[in-house]
This record gives structure tokens, sequence and C-alpha cells, in this order.
């Protein structure tokens, strides 16, 4: 017979047999369809996020520049930097400036609409290569002051409020009170985060002076030149325009556009997939304990085999065969629990999730689960059938019609299998259980505020309304602000407003450099720099943020006719007043001097597991104030109740303001922690997953040996064993490999739980108390599968063991 013939005649063999043993193949199947499943799950994410190639043409030629100023500081860079960088920079092929921020969509027919834009300069298009669903991108013209302004659609916008109309270039839209020409529509795939483009206009006197470090880079690279290459062009050029424009030294780097957004998921993410492969690897191991414990009763027909000819690797083919078809059953069903499974896993997800487009169960996929099906079949069919191929045809033979038909073969393979599932086992829940640990460290780390029953609104202020060539319209506080704040404040369930230019717990990195009036002044470049927030009065209280020293802002604190006032935090005290009282001392801002008012209590606005940052706050419509507006809203209601409510006081006060991402402040802090709540889940999950399958590996292994064991049992009981004596016979035999594997997997734990290192809070990657939980609760899993065959073995009576003969 060929090759094919024999294989076909194994598949109707193999077939005959898994229909004769349907317990032995729910069980089988079940155990890697979770396995596989789980690793199709998570190899989907992991592809989507960190290793699909971007949409772009060759993304791997793309960069983002940024500068990196004194202190290790930087990221952003000035419109002089900009244009020296692109006339100087040959390595760069294309190189754009962009901002991101906000625009008010306005229609006659329509509420006023918040849009993400992305404001970029001509060439920022020509950067990512990629072509338009419809009409035009940026041509050289667009970012010239004077111009006709336009505009570039997203996909989904485009949809969304033009109805998908092919004929929508060339209509107006007014974005913040300016008309502008659609000129184009981008297809779904260039970014999934912005409703528009605008060009990016540089100020009048760009070229002239810095107007702040505000502009994001990103360059395509020259044809031919490595990222290298560009790196070493780049810290040139940085360090030569920095002394040129400035005192302070510059140097810059380069970061491949593949490895950005991305960053902050890659150690959680390759954590995810190796906890998978470990539950892969134990339900391998213990589909191959359940074929060894099979194997016993299939001596008599494996012996028949060979003694009319079958050689060793006929028996390993046939064996082998079997196994697959187990595998393949098994990844059918976990293709089905992973189309499940990753719907699910993306509705929990956080926000913060980047590509979220890209996850998806495709063909590249299906690939990976198809070749990890046809891994696993051979990985755990592989040992059972050697084992089987060195059977001995006289022993095989003899065994027929005996109780000896059931002892099987491989007795110290079986327990070596189970000693490493409960080692892996161990592995998976120390991890899970650090990260527990540290997790509910994080909860119960005080953010500075009480964010219970505070709802927060965010505001979009049309640029061309409320700014002027020096900042924020000086007038703004008193006729937006402050009438906002009243009416808000006067609404049925209301307790306290204020209004603030960043929410905590997300830091906007608005770095700011300060110098501290009657120090010493720093050399050019070495000037401090702290967090700067824009507030409104009554924020503090609204918020509950606790005022250690002097005064909150007053409404006249916002009149430009006045002195400047700053408050700052603790931190910012301890670095430079120490003991003494900076209440009085004057501090030098960008926009001006103010006098320190107040000093409040230190808010983690970096997250609950950064320590507080240095920080000043000024009042929202100074200067130096930022421009954006959130509005928080401490009430003694239900806090989404008041949404409708707080929408019409702003609507009444100006009805062309958008109000959007209405959200308590609890969900802001449970978004901050969704990464890790999405992490500890998974892990956990796998790791009681993994825990079931090591507990029923053993319970499987003990029930095995009670049956062979029961003529010697029933004898035992017949010469005056008591059943307490052979409870203790068959939990000791049960105690010793749960004893071996736990000490086999806290060896392992020791070594492979330092990658979570990164993502622990509070707690060490060895934490002894983790790991003595962890040990007592795997083996009091263990003892309780033990003892479950055990209290079976008790049970055995001398004729029921003499009858099995």
């Amino acid at each position: 017979m060929s090759l094919l013939d024999n294989l076909a005649a194994d598949v109707r063999f193999a077939l005959r047999t898994l229909r004769r043993a349907p317990g032995f193949v729910s069980v089988a199947v079940l155990c890697l369809a979770l396995g596989i499943g789980a690793n199709a799950i998570i190899f989907s994410v992991v592809y989507g996020v960190l290793l699909r190639p971007l949409p772009y043409a060759a993304p791997e030629r793309l960069v983002t520049p940024f500068e990196v100023r004194s202190q290790g500081s930087g990221g952003p860079v000035s419109w002089p930097t900009f244009h020296a960088w692109k006339e100087l920079i040959p390595a760069f092929q294309h190189l754009a400036a962009f901002i991101e921020g906000g625009a008010t969509l306005q229609a006659p027919d329509a509420t006023a609409e918040h849009l993400e834009v992305t404001r970029g300069t001509a060439e920022f298009f020509a950067v990512y290569g990629v072509p338009p669903l419809l009409g035009r991108t940026f041509v050289s013209t667009d970012d010239q002051p004077g111009q006709q302004p336009v505009t570039v659609l997203s996909e989904s916008l485009w949809r969304r409020r033009f109805g998908a109309d092919r004929a929508v270039l060339g209509r107006t839209v007014t974005l913040d009170s300016t008309p502008h020409t659609v000129v184009g529509v981008m297809p779904a795939s260039f970014d999934a985060d912005t409703d528009l483009w605008l060009p990016l206009v540089p100020p009048p006197d760009a070229s002239t002076r810095a107007r702040g470090f505000v502009l994001l880079l990103r360059a395509r690279l020259a044809p031919g030149v490595s990222l290298e290459a560009a790196d070493a062009q780049l810290k040139a050029v940085a360090a030569q325009v920095g002394a040129t424009q400035s005192q302070e030294p510059r140097s810059a780097r380069l970061i491949p556009l593949t490895e950005g957004p991305t960053q902050a998921w890659r150690a959680p993410l390759q954590v995810l997939l190796g906890a998978v492969a470990l539950v892969l690897l134990i339900a391998c191991t213990n589909v191959a304990n359940l074929l060894l414990a099979r194997a016993g009763a299939r001596r008599q027909e494996l012996a028949i085999r060979v003694a009319l000819g079958a050689g060793r690797g006929r028996v390993i083919q046939q064996l082998l065969v079997e196994s697959l078809l187990l595998a393949l059953l098994g990844g059918a069903l976990g293709m089905l629990i992973a189309r499940w499974g990753l719907d699910a896993l993306l509705a929990l997800s956080p926000d913060t999730l980047p590509r979220r487009e890209s996850i998806a169960l495709d063909g590249t996929s299906f690939l990976f689960l198809t070749l990890l099906t046809v891994t696993s079949g051979l990985g755990f069919g592989l040992l059972p059938a050697l084992q089987l191929s060195r059977l001995d045809v006289r022993g095989g033979l003899a065994a027929a019609g005996t109780h000896g038909g059931a002892m099987g073969p491989g007795r110290r393979l079986r327990s070596a299998l189970v000693i490493a599932e409960i080692a892996l086992s161990l592995i998976l829940l120390v991890g899970a259980g650090l990260l527990g640990r540290g997790f509910l460290h994080l909860l119960g780390t005080s953010p500075g505020f009480r964010a219970e029953h505070v709802l927060t609104l965010h505001l979009g202020i049309p640029k061309e309304r409320f700014f002027t060539d020096g900042g924020l319209d000086p007038d703004l506080p008193r006729r937006l602000l402050a009438p906002i704040l009243d009416e808000v404040r006067a609404l049925p369930g209301v307790s306290a407003a204020g209004m603030t230019s960043v929410l905590p717990i997300q830091r906007a990195w608005n770095n700011a450099r300060y110098t501290v009036d009657g120090e010493p002044p720093p050399a050019p470049g070495d000037e401090p720099r702290a967090e700067r927030r824009a507030t409104s009065p009554g924020y503090f209280a609204t918020l509950g943020i606790p005022l250690l020293q002097g005064r909150d802002f007053t409404p006249r604190d916002a009149d430009p006719g006045q002195p400047g006032t700053v408050i700052i935090n603790e931190s910012l005290a301890r670095r430079h007043f120490q003991d003494a009282s900076p209440l009085g001392r004057r501090l030098e801002l960008g926009g001006g001097a103010a006098t320190i008012i107040g000093i409040v209590g230190d808010v983690r606005q970096a997250g609950l597991d950064r320590e507080p940052l240095a920080e000043f706050h000024v009042p929202y419509g100074r200067p130096w104030g930022d421009d954006s507006l959130v509005l928080v809203v401490r009430t003694a209601v239900d806090p989404e109740s008041l949404v409708p409510g707080i929408r019409e006081a702003v609507r009444w006060v100006d009805g062309t303001l958008p109000v959007f991402r209405a959200q308590t402040l609890e969900q802001v802090i449970a978004k901050s922690l969704g990464l890790r709540r999405l992490v500890l889940g998974l892990l956990g999950g796998f790791a009681v997953l993994a825990l079931f399958l090591s507990a029923s590996g053993l319970y499987g292994v003990i029930s095995l040996l009670v049956t062979q064991r029961t003529r010697e049992l029933g004898i035992r009981m017949a010469l005056g064993a008591r059943a307490g004596d052979v409870l203790r016979l068959v939990l000791g035999q049960g105690a010793a490999l749960t004893a071996v594997g736990i000490t086999v997997g806290l060896v392992g734990a020791l070594v492979l739980t330092r990658v979570l290192e990164s993502q622990l809070y509070g707690v060490t990657a060895r934490d002894p108390l983790t790991f003595a939980g962890v040990a007592l609760l795997l083996a009091g899993v263990a003892l309780l599968a033990c003892w479950l065959p055990a209290r079976r073995a008790t049970r055995v009576t001398p004729m029921q063991a003499l009858r099995g003969d």
C-alpha cells in the first residue's frame, strides 16, 4: 500500500476508535479547544496591535522625530526648529508638522458637534503615502497664510454626517465659525481617531521667534537612508540649531512609527502571550496523560497489530493520526471559542487599546491557529506514541482478559506530566496573584481628591471666537466661563462646580518652565519645570483637593488688569521653599510674573501608579492659560442624571458650544486602570483554567492508580487495613506528586515572574505572601482532586478485588 493509502486507512480506523470513546474524546477536545482558543484570541490582539503592518506605504520608512532638551525633557518642537530641520536634514524625504486638537462643526440643521481634528502642514499626507478615497489631500499652498481654508474628511465622518455622498467635494462646512471647503475624503484605514484634517498655517512670526514647543513631527526617510544614518543627521542638526536659536543644549532622536503608540502595550501583551502558551502546554500535557491512561485498554489491540506485522513506525503513525484528529476537533471548537472570546475581549478592553480596528480573526490568525493545532497534536501525541510503540507483544497478548490490561505502560511518564502541569499552573497563579495584589495596592492609593459624585464634561471653544494673536481672549472668563458656572451651580442637585484645563489622572504633558524670584538665576536650559494647569475659582473645593495655605482664586484673578497670581502644590513647595512659607513669593512664568497665593495638596495627575508631580495652577483666562476646558460638577444625586440639564445650561449661555465626553470622575480613574484591569482579568482567567486542568490531570492519574491497584487494595483491606490506612496511602502518592510540582513551580516562578516587574505596583516580583498563598491554594485543590478517588478506594471490598480477576 502507498503512503496515502496507509494514511487513509489510519484516518478511518482512528475515527472508529475515537467514536467508541465519546467520554475521552469530549474531555480531550474541550481541553484542547480552551487552550487553542485562548491562544488564537491573544495572538489576534498581539498581531493586530504589534505586528500587523501599518496601512501606509512602506511603513518601515516612517519615523517620529523628537527634540530632547535640557534635563532629558522635550518632545514637541517650535516652528523655527521645524523649518530648520526641514531645510537642513536631507535624510527626510518628507517632513511634516502637526498638532492634535478639536474643532466645532456647525450646521444650520444640526446641533454643534465637537470633532477630533489634526492640523498638518502641506506634506502631512505625503509622509504617509496613502491616496485619498475621494478628491485630493493637501497641496503646497494649502498651509500658506491667506489661502481659502480647506478640509479633508475621514471616511467615518463622511458617512455619518454626509451620508457617504460622493458629491461632498466642493461643499462648504463651518468649523469654529470659519467656512472650509471639502477637498477630499480619506479611506477608513487611515486614522480611526481623527474626524477631519485641516492645514496647519504657521503664525506670522513663526520664522523669527519660537511660539512655544507645540509641534509634533512625522517624517518619511529618503530612499536608501537607514534609521541610524537619519538619527545621526538629526542629532547633528539639532545641536547646531539649538546653539543658534538659544543657549540651551539640545539633541534629538528618532522613533520608528511602528513603536510609538503601542509601546505601553508591548510588555503586557507579551506577558499574556506567554501565559496562554503555558495554558496550551498544560492542556496538551493533560491530553497526553489521557492518552497514556487509555493505553492499558489498548495493549491487546496494539499487540495484535504488531504480531500481524506492523512495525514500530506504523504503530507511531497510527497513534499520531489519532492525536491529530483530536487536535483538529479541538482546533475547530477553539476557533468558535476564539470568535466569541475576541468579540468579548474587544468589548471589555479599554478605549486606549491602540489599533483596535486592526484586530480580527483573519487569514493570518487562521494560519496561526492551524499551525498551532497541528503542532499541538504532534506534541501531545508523540510521547504516548513512542511509549506505546515499545509494547511487549507477549505481555500485551497475555494481559487480554485480565485486570492487567488496565495497568498500561508509562506510569512514571504520567507522573512526570502531572508534575509539569502543577508547576506550570503555579507559575500562572503566582503571576496572577502578584498582579492582583498590585492592583489592590493601586486601588487603595489616594489620588489626592474625592472622585465620588463628580461629573466631568468637556466644552469645545472655537478658537476664532475666543482666541486672539496673544492667546486667550482676556474677556473669556467674564462673558463665558462665569455665566456657565453660575447656571450650572444653580441646577438642583449640584453641590459645587469648577473648571480646569486638564482632568486629574489625565496628564497633558504641559511641562512649563518657571523661575523663582529671589533664587539665583539658573543657567540657560536648566530652568526648573512643572506641570501647568489652568483652573477656575471653586475647582479645588469641587474635587475636595485640600487648600493647605493661602486662598483660592477669585474672579478678579482672571482679570488681565490685575497682578498675576498662582497656586502651587506641595511637591513644588518642597522643591523650593522647604519649611518657609511660599505665600507672597513670585514665580516668573511664560506669560509674566505671578504671586503665590496658595498651596494645595498633591494630586496624582499622571496616574495612580505615578508619584505626584510638581505643578502650579494659574487662573483660567490669563495669557498663560490653556485652550482646553473641562467642567467638573459635584452632585448630591446620580451624576449622570444631570447631564441633560448641564447641556441645556451651557446651551442657554452659548448655543454654539458643544458639550462632549460626559463621564464621572470615577469612570476617568477606571479608564486609567483599564490596561492593568484587562491584563489582570485575562491572566487571572488563564490561571484558573490552568488550575482546573492540572487538578483534573492529577485526578485522572490518581483515579487510574486506584483502578490499577484495586486487587492490591482489596487484599490489604482483607488483611486488616482500615479505610484510613488506604486513604493515607492514596493521598500520600498524590501529595508526593503535588509537592514535587509545587517545588518545581516555585523555582520557575522566581525566574519567570521577573518579566512582571514593570507591571507591578506596591509589591515585588518575589513577594513571599503571594508565593506562599498560591502554593497553599494549589496544594489544597490538588489534595481535593486526590481525595475523591482516594475515598472511592476505601470502599473496595475483597470480593470486588477478586472478581476483577
